[in-house]
């Protein structure tokens, strides 16, 4: 990594200091032509670009925005450079706390939390969007229904079918990022899209009905940057917070169109974890009624991607009788291979603020609902070490148990021994594993699924993914490949009504 010209550490005061000194009409705009000309976040270090990671784009385009003042001297390539390098050289809390194992584990909890989400594969994120929110089918007769995702719930929420938003996320992204004329790189105005590919989409036809989603979901003015800026911010820990650019990644009120200081933060809108909070934040109609649903999905969301291994059989949780007034419902699911089983729970929950922020007790801010799956699957051990209970007579006893609890985001270090000293020990090995890990998982070629896990137990590994480099995967994931199929302009391109006519005579219409 590049070393930064500013000794370390350098006070937020100054960092913001050097940002006001310009016009941020000015400054912006060059963070977004910036932006829509970089590589992926992986190849940053590989080209020398180390500095110009979007957290850190993304953080001064805020500052700029919600403190500058209009009229000031523009600003230049270097100028910029000198920014982002006296953000790599920012304090952090790490600088004033002792000396020991514990300073440095919640530094890399902020750092992971911070940088990780920019890392995540696009694919496979907004195809499990599709794949999760409208694609995995719940049961009409269940006894825990539905509340809010029901037929019609993404018009109601999104202003639009599921698919067209993330098809307008593509289109916006597309725009800001490769627009033929270099002057409209990092922008996005609806009438530069052309008129002729809307039958690309399911529902949108106007530029009106886009312009109605963004303003809706994506866009924020400079006059609402500053009045949500924080009045005494943190100048240890505020840039590891929320970034109101990240949910609203588009600036209205400026001319030439919408600005898009960080198109990669538009995709993520369209992932998972931006439809859980599009939808939890809405509190007078959504709110926890859609993050239980998406919890509800998640866990046959998983079921799915279970169904993908061969030549295992997969039995979902069953309800014990332990006496003749109690039940107890084991884990979501028994995974049996020959010589292995794998009992999975399913926790649709994420890392907190608090842990993210690493705080000398960070580790106890793991959410209760890890540490009950946990205590689910010691609950599952003993009803099948037991073996008197005729509910599990199919589940297998005489080979080796590991556990898995299945998370919708990762926890990151989670499955190091520093980071479980505040978890229930367990009675067979448990590892924590985010849905994208296990996405790869059940795509494992030349052996089996059941090796794979053992390997890591037996190696100790703190994710799977340590060990992905020694196996070969499928090239794609089915669940994820029907659910990318669905997206606008990421599926095979709809013939046009006209294309058809001129092809086959006498036919009008789509497929």
């Amino acid at each position: 990594m590049r070393q930064t010209l500013s000794p370390y550490p350098v006070p937020e005061s100054e960092y913001f200091e050097r940002i006001l000194r310009h016009d941020p009409n000015s400054l912006t705009r060059l963070i977004a032509d910036t932006s829509a000309r970089l590589p992926r976040v992986r190849e940053l270090a590989t080209q020398g670009l180390s500095l110009y990671a979007p957290w850190a784009l993304l953080d001064a385009a805020w500052v700029s925005l919600a403190r500058g003042l209009d009229g000031r001297p523009g600003a230049t390539g270097e100028d910029l450079r000198q920014i982002l390098d006296l953000f790599l050289a920012l304090d952090d809390p790490v600088s004033r706390e002792p000396e020991g194992m514990k300073r440095w584990e919640g530094y890399l909890q902020r750092t992971i939390h911070h940088q990780g989400p920019w890392q995540e594969d696009v694919y496979s994120e907004l195809s499990r969007s599709i794949a999760l929110l409208a694609q995995t089918r719940y049961p009409d007769d269940s006894k825990d229904p539905l509340e809010v995702i029901l037929p019609g719930w993404d018009h109601s929420l999104l202003g639009c079918s599921l698919a067209d938003y993330l098809g307008i996320v593509n289109v916006v992204w597309g725009c800001a990022t490769s627009h033929p004329d270099p002057r409209r790189r990092g922008r996005f105005a609806v009438d530069w899209y052309p008129a002729a590919e809307y039958d690309q989409f399911d529902g949108l036809r106007s530029p009106a009905q886009i312009k109605a989603v963004l303003n809706r979901h994506f866009v924020t003015t400079k006059n609402k940057l500053r009045v949500a800026f924080p009045a005494n911010p943190d100048p240890l820990l505020r840039r590891y917070g929320h970034n109101p650019l990240r949910s609203t990644p588009l600036v209205g009120g400026v001319p030439g169109g919408y600005l898009v200081p960080v198109p990669s933060a538009v995709l993520g809108k369209a992932t998972p974890l931006g439809l859980y909070y599009t939808g939890g934040d809405n509190r007078s109609k959504w709110g926890d009624s859609f993050t239980t649903d998406v919890g509800r999905l998640f866990e046959r969301y998983v079921g799915r991607q279970l169904d993908l291994l061969p030549d295992v059989e997969v039995q979902p949780e069953a309800l014990v009788k332990i006496s003749k007034r109690e039940s107890k419902k084991t884990v979501d699911f028994f995974v049996v291979f020959p010589d292995l089983v794998l009992l999975i729970e399913v926790k649709s929950t994420r890392p907190s603020e608090r842990l993210k922020f690493g705080g000398p007790d960070f580790t106890a801010s793991f959410p209760p609902s890890i540490k009950k799956g946990f205590e689910q699957i010691n609950r599952s051990v003993d009803f099948l070490r037991v073996g008197e209970h005729p509910e599990l007579a199919d589940i297998p006893t005489d080979r080796r148990m590991i556990g898995m609890v299945v998370t919708a985001e990762p926890f990151h270090q989670i499955n190091t021994p520093a980071h479980r000293v505040d978890l229930p020990e367990t009675k067979i090995p448990v590892m924590v594993t985010a849905v994208a890990e296990l996405e790869q998982a059940v795509t494992i070629t030349g052996t089996s699924l059941a090796k794979l896990l053992c390997a890591a137990v037996d190696a100790g590994a703190v994710d799977l993914r340590q060990l992905f480099p020694q196996y070969e995967f499928l090239e794609h994931n089915a669940v994820l490949e029907q659910g990318w199929s669905a997206i606008p302009f990421a599926r095979p391109r709809r013939p046009r009504a006209q294309d058809v006519a001129a092809a086959e005579p006498g036919r009008v219409g789509r497929d």
